[in-house]
């Protein structure tokens, strides 16, 4: 059914801004948050993917699903409506989103769900001391030491807002540590209506969206994405610290002082969010 619905993947497509990060994988992914009890397994064939979809009542529905860009797109059958289920790549998992039909066979927009979904076998951290919900308008202020805290655990739209709403000190602050820049360039190419953000975070670093995109997908390929993010904590660490102590919060003058050196080191080294990329390659 889901192929003979061509017309219902244009509107999907001014809807959605499709993220270019990697194709959807196979395998099986576990919902979280309002998706919890959910799951999906899904693999690829040779008109696009076939799986089957699992509710958190534990009814399922086997679908067919054409691959649109780097997404995959099927028609469900749910709580007696035909939903549009787009599956789309995210670092960890997917973004599932379900829009209904209306009798006529249009889609209601406002009546969609965005849910994600994390491939089997992922560990998800616990939350950080300091964590704070992802802004949800662009430029909503946001205080340095709760987006350096947080950002990681944010849909890329949230990294977005929030990076618009730091002070424009912290942004300075950020670029001393080039592969937690290079970090949140990745959520920032991943986001929908980017722009200002990425303006902002692109300048000097000698780096295209394009080639984090595809640098990230690559480094993930090889194997390397864990050693990519541990050398992303040690410098997220290190960046808090600076922003804790600046920002007045209660640290240990040593603590204040290594942050201070570490700083100064960083500063005069001149490395770049595409320097950090390009020693994953």
């Amino acid at each position: 059914m889901a192929r003979i619905l061509c017309w219902a993947i244009g509107i999907c497509l001014s809807f959605w801004s499709v993220s270019a990060m990697a194709q959807v994988q196979p395998g099986g992914y576990y919902g979280i948050d309002d998706a919890a009890g959910a799951r999906i397994l899904i693999e690829q064939d040779a008109e696009g993917y076939r799986g089957t979809f699992f509710d958190p009542l534990g009814a399922s529905q086997d679908f067919e699903a054409d691959a649109v860009d780097d997404t995959a797109t099927a028609i469900l059958d749910m709580d007696q409506r035909t939903v549009l289920l787009r599956i789309a790549p995210l670092p960890f998992g997917a973004e599932v989103t379900l829009i209904p039909f209306d009798p006529e066979g249009r889609l209601i927009t406002n009546l969609g769900r965005v849910l994600t979904f994390v491939r089997d076998g992922t560990a998800l951290p616990e939350m950080p001391t300091g964590f704070v919900e992802a802004p949800r308008a662009p430029g909503q202020t946001v205080a340095g030491n709760s987006f350096v805290a947080s950002y990681q655990f944010w849909e890329p739209v949230g990294v977005s807002n929030g990076y618009v709403g730091l002070p424009d000190r912290f942004r300075t602050l950020m670029r001393m540590f080039p592969a937690v820049q290079l970090d949140v360039i990745w959520k920032l190419c991943l986001a929908p209506s980017a722009d200002q953000a990425l303006a902002i975070a692109l300048r000097g670093q000698d780096v295209s969206c394009a080639q984090v995109i595809d640098g990230i997908a690559a480094v993930q390929q090889r194997g390397q994405f864990g050693a990519f993010k541990s050398v992303v904590e040690d410098e997220r660490s290190s960046l808090q610290m600076s922003v804790r102590c600046a920002d007045g919060y209660v640290e240990s003058k040593e603590a204040c002082d290594a942050a201070a050196r570490r700083l100064s080191q960083a500063a005069i080294s001149l490395r770049t969010a595409g320097m950090v990329l390009r020693q994953f390659q």
